[in-house]
């Protein structure tokens, strides 16, 4: 075989790049989907409900615009949000636009319903502004338009479910042709929604730059040789530019997810490059009658092996996420696998075939590498010390792993999409300003069905909304009782009985909402009953849109509702988070189990042996356990991303044990004893698995400048893994080998292992 890529070398060269430029037409065919309910499966509960309730309702969702300033009651303020609402009402995907110009005082006079607009554009230099804020107050149909302060007004408008969330440009245009003193705002999901999109694009443009220019100066820093440097770098563009390809060709979408994609690949794809090359550094130091060629064929024998084992058992377990039903994590998965298993097959092939038409270093070059590196001095006192302590090192392991298990029955699971965002950003500030000053920006629904109008339903739905208003992560209630009450403020003065109350009868209820919808008003109306009156629902803002906050409300209205026959379900696109949370859980452990057996199974398979599976298991056992113990310590929670930190550190942390074990087995077949092999390895292997480690480390670090925030939180979080994964190869699995002198380690002749 490396007669063969010698021979054929050039036709591999251009195989290669075809292939990467092919795909690398493909690219423009992607598009991104920054909504992960999107890719949530239809079954779910939840996702049908809510179906269901849009067919009767239409759209729930919503962008709210909001106008800040010291006192937004002035004429000049409501001057320019009247012609805002003009304007933005005229934009096509905008199914409604309400604001505190809609809003009517309902007053009896004569025998009369009379409905007075609140405010008139027409009469905003005539009015007394102080007595205004005060009927602002008293009136539930304006109050909801501004904080308590009077510091924000908002305009709510309400967007096709058809319509893309680039409609937020339009709006944002609107914006900047009507200037003002005030700072405008945008909130709502479809604001998220864009923004997520723009900051995918936003971390594509730079954190994949920065990744790959760390790697370069990485690996520059190891090798000292430009070869050392662009060889494994064209392996992982290439990589990436296939993986692209294929999600292209495909016809999946780019998701928040999918940023792990091409950084993974800069941090994993160059793992097999790095050996290579480090091994013919060793050859080119200690073997001066060598050709360029015949370290290729070398390199190749030495090292086909390991790298081809390693790199099944990376792809085994980022294959781990097939197991989500979480559709982005499974083509993280498949994807990423791909991108390995493309670089994994040109390091063993493409690489020799470009490093043969290299020539041999320098030799300054070659006098600089012989020379003893901080990174020998290290890997040699480990040895030595790891050879005197194995049983401290072992004792020290057992109380690492007992005390990070207390951690683990600590984590949390949060999926809320408003936590994506970082404290400085203006879409956290927006989300803030509505959760703390208008109630909120996510909804629940409970959907009733029946005569709705009747007075012992709306009764019960009275009584609803004075429990709900209780829970603490509750903003606004709103309900047809909240319209009626108001509408009968109409038809009863102050002092009679029937003001501000449900009526007797259907009939009357009938009446008010009828003369009220006359007006002008059906907007209004639709938001909580249908066309015929047999669907009513009360709509539930949630100012606190934590899992665990959703949960407990949703568990209340459950118990609520529980014996009412009119409830149909309760739904609402804040509930889609809450079965996202269980489908992160339920993935986290399925991919975990998947991911771990395909190691056992496939390293067992490998060494012939149980006990080498798990041998190599244990390094990623600690890492696991410790892993999560932090977390549920520091209270990170478990969320879209670091719920895949399990399967891409089993994937990659088991490299290093096999690494090590392969040398150590070589090691072992040229009669050296269990303390000797162990030291011969660490000094020599240890350098290729150090620096593959780093690499990694070095990689998923550019992700710490995300503009997410789950994302931060997963560099930091496999960085750690990462590195208890390199600790434990190189200090506890040789700990345990010198102990157990396991015989799977004694199998097999030197020719044999390098076959």
């Amino acid at each position: 075989m490396p007669e063969r890529i010698i021979k054929y070398r050039n036709y591999i060269i251009i195989a290669s790049i075809a292939i990467t430029v092919l795909a690398g037409l493909m690219l423009p065919r992607l598009e991104i989907n920054p909504n992960l309910e999107d890719y949530v499966p239809d079954h779910l509960e939840n996702e049908a409900y809510l179906k269901e309730l849009n067919s009767i309702f239409g759209s729930t969702e919503m962008i709210l615009v909001m106008l800040h300033a010291d006192d937004v009651v002035n004429p000049a303020t409501l001057e320019r949000l009247w012609a805002l609402c003009i304007d933005l009402g005229q934009l096509d995907g905008i199914y409604s636009c309400v604001s505190p110009f809609d809003a009517k005082e309902i007053s009896y006079d004569d025998g009369f319903m009379v409905m007075e607009p609140l405010l008139e554009k027409e009469n905003l230099d005539a009015l007394d502004y102080t007595s205004l804020k005060g009927r602002i107050a008293d009136n539930p149909m304006a109050s909801q338009f501004f904080s308590e302060d009077f510091s924000l007004v908002s305009i709510m408008l309400t967007k096709n479910t058809d319509t893309p969330d680039a409609v937020i440009e339009e709006i944002q245009a609107v914006i900047e042709q009507l200037p003002g003193n005030e700072e405008v705002l945008i909130g709502g999901l479809p604001y998220i929604l864009y923004s997520i999109s723009g900051n995918i694009k936003s971390d594509m443009r730079v954190l994949v730059p920065l990744a790959l220019l760390l790697m370069v100066g990485m690996l520059y820093f190891f090798f000292r040789e430009w070869k050392g440097v662009y060889m494994p770098f064209i392996i992982v563009a290439m990589s990436i530019v296939i993986s692209f390809g294929v999600m292209a060709l495909l016809g999946w979408q780019i998701s928040l997810i999918s940023i792990l994609m091409p950084i993974m690949l800069i941090a994993i794809a160059n793992d097999y490059g790095i050996h290579l090359i480090a091994r013919y550094q060793e050859l080119a130091s200690s073997s001066e009658s060598m050709s360029v060629i015949e370290m290729c064929k070398q390199i190749y024998v030495d090292l086909k092996r390991p790298i081809v084992i390693t790199g099944l058992t990376t792809i085994g377990g980022v294959l781990g996420l097939l197991t989500h039903s979480m559709m982005p994590a499974a083509q993280l998965g498949v994807l990423t696998a791909v991108g390995i298993g493309v670089a994994l097959i040109l390091s063993i092939w493409f690489l020799p075939a470009m490093l043969s038409y290299a020539r041999l270093p320098k030799a300054s070059v070659i006098a600089r590498q012989k020379k003893v590196s901080w990174t020998d001095r290290w890997l040699n006192r480990f040895s030595r010390w790891i050879s005197y302590h194995p049983r401290l090192i072992v004792a020290i392991t057992v109380i690492i792993a007992v005390s990070g298990t207390m951690g683990v029955f600590l984590v949390k699971v949060d999926t809320n999409i408003e936590g994506y965002f970082l404290g400085k950003s203006e879409v956290r500030r927006s989300t803030e300003l509505i959760n703390n000053q208008f109630g909120g920006a996510q909804f629940i629904s409970i959907l009733f069905e029946g005569d709705v109008l009747l007075p012992e339903i709306l009764r019960r739905m009275e009584g609803y909304e004075e429990e709900i208003r209780k829970e603490p992560a509750v903003g606004i209630v709103n309900s047809p009782v909240t319209l009626i009450k108001e509408l009968s403020k109409g038809f009863y003065h102050p002092d009679e009985e029937g003001y501000n109350q449900i009526p007797e009868t259907a009939d009357e209820a009938y009446q008010f909402i009828e003369i009220f919808a006359m007006g002008g008003n059906e907007e209004a109306v639709e938001q909580f009953l249908d066309y015929d009156y047999e669907h009513a629902r009360i709509l539930i803002s949630l100012k606190d849109g934590s899992n665990s906050a959703g949960k407990d409300l949703l568990n209340k209205l459950k118990e609520l509702t529980k014996d009412d026959p009119n409830v149909l379900f309760i739904t609402g696109s804040a509930l889609t988070k809450i079965e996202l949370a269980d489908m992160v859980v339920s993935g986290q452990i399925n991919s975990l189990i998947f991911a771990m057996v395909v190691i056992f199974l496939l390293i067992s398979f490998i060494f012939r042996s149980p006990k080498a599976g798990i041998l190599s298991s244990l390094p990623l056992s600690i890492a696991i356990i410790v892993l999560f113990g932090l977390m549920g310590i520091l209270g990170i929670s478990l969320d879209i991303a670091t719920a895949l930190l399990s399967s891409i550190m089993v994937g990659v942390g088991v490299d290093y044990t096999i690494h090590f074990l392969w040398r150590f087995k070589i090691e072992r077949a040229r009669g050296l004893d269990h303390k000797e092999a162990a030291n011969v390895t660490l000094c020599t292997a240890g350098r290729g698995i150090f620096f593959n480690a780093v690499s990694v480390i070095i990689g998923f670090l550019a992700l710490s400048l995300s503009n997410f925030a789950p994302m931060r939180y997963f560099s930091a979080l496999i960085v750690l893994s990462i590195s208890i994964c390199l600790i434990s190869a190189l200090v506890l699995v040789p700990a345990v080998v010198i102990l157990t002198k396991p015989r799977f380690l004694d199998k097999g002749s030197l020719e044999h292992l390098k076959l």
